[in-house]
């Protein structure tokens, strides 16, 4: 019968090691439930960092996403994408060159998006500029289509008229 024979330090190490993660780990949800998200996502992402492998990497990776899906319901997308970023790059390639290119290609990826926008914007802008000039008659140019702001139907716009303008009363 073989018996696993372990230095008594290392032994004491390893119960140590497991006791200061229970304890992160306990500390990160309690401040998630006193809705302290900041804190508690620090934590959660030194125990990813930190431990690999472990149950507590495991629970926290998936309180993160737990809480990714709460802060998209909550209507705080910036939030939500802010920690999918974050776990990407905790679960990202070790290589830093890597994870480096797929960092400089997300931002492209975003400009590129942020530029097309303020290219249509610009170009409605100047449609609409054209229109007001005279540059275009309003029956060639393309339906400009403004945002709604409400529910409620457009209103007839009212005659300026007065009855001084109308005419001389007749008695």
């Amino acid at each position: 019968m073989a018996q696993e024979t372990r230095d008594p330090r290392q032994k004491t190490l390893d119960e140590i090691s497991a006791a200061r993660r229970a304890a992160m780990l306990r500390f990160a949800i309690q401040q998630q439930e006193a809705k302290h998200h900041a804190v508690a996502l620090d934590m959660y992402r030194q125990l990813i960092e930190g431990y690999p492998g472990t149950e507590e990497e495991n629970e926290a990776r998936e309180r993160m996403l737990d809480l990714a899906c709460v802060f998209g319901s909550e209507k705080q997308s910036h939030r939500m994408l802010s920690l999918y970023n974050t776990l990407e790059s905790l679960y990202a390639p070790t290589s830093t060159e890597s994870t480096a290119d797929a960092g400089r290609a997300r931002v492209k990826q975003i400009l590129d998006g942020i530029h097309e926008q303020d290219r249509r914007e610009a170009e409605a802008q100047a449609r609409l500029e054209a229109i007001r000039e005279g540059a275009v008659p309003l029956s060639e140019s393309e339906p400009v289509t403004m945002p709604s702001r409400g529910k409620e139907p457009a209103r007839q716009p009212r005659s300026r008229a007065t009855r001084r303008q109308e005419g001389p009363e007749v008695a």
